[in-house]
């Protein structure tokens, strides 16, 4: 907070992205493949999540499979023919394969040959959220990480990230003084 009790021009900066990201989805479609693979449910969504292949390039699916004695700190070694069928079923799934507008909006905003490690470092999710993690957030709820997307997106399960549950904070935009750069 600033002298006048206001958050730093960058905190409502973000919150401002983050409304326009919010009110521009809700009327596109915003459904993603909701992951059906049997063996992708069990071997990867007994730990976490198991993501949309969708939310990721192949080239990035490739690398995180290729690498799963270290997955983001752990161990998820696999026998070779259920890694290799998991990869094939990620890949033929992923942002550059599949049809839809998110994944031709991940596709957009990654640079030519970018590969990203995890879904969260894909600019265009990293925008849409980045107010979300911000300290000064003042919303709620107020999930820890960007990977738990079922605590804002109520039917993430079923591939809508269109309908949201959360509330915000819009006290600091209320007056046009809020949008004065804080000196």
């Amino acid at each position: 907070m600033n002298k006048d009790n206001r958050p730093p021009m960058k905190s409502r900066t973000l919150a401002l992205l983050a409304a326009a990201a919010t009110l521009h989805l809700s009327s596109a479609a915003a459904y993603v493949l909701v992951p059906k693979d049997p063996t992708y449910l069990k071997e990867c969504g007994s730990c976490h999540t198991a993501f949309s292949p969708q939310l990721l390039p192949a080239t990035s699916w490739r690398q995180m499979m290729s690498h799963l004695d270290d997955h983001f700190g752990d161990s998820a070694k696999l026998d070779a023919p259920t890694q290799q069928a998991i990869t094939r079923y990620l890949t033929e799934n992923s942002a550059d394969h599949a049809p839809g507008d998110e994944s031709r909006m991940i596709m957009h905003a990654l640079a030519p040959g970018e590969v990203p490690k995890r879904i969260t470092d894909v600019s265009y999710i990293a925008g849409l959220h980045a107010a979300v993690l911000d300290p000064s957030w003042n919303g709620y709820p107020r999930p820890k990480r960007l990977t738990e997307c079922e605590v804002c997106h109520v039917r993430a399960n079923k591939g809508d990230y269109r309908i949201q549950a959360f509330t915000v904070n819009d006290e600091a935009f209320r007056t046009p003084e809020a949008f004065v750069p804080a000196k």
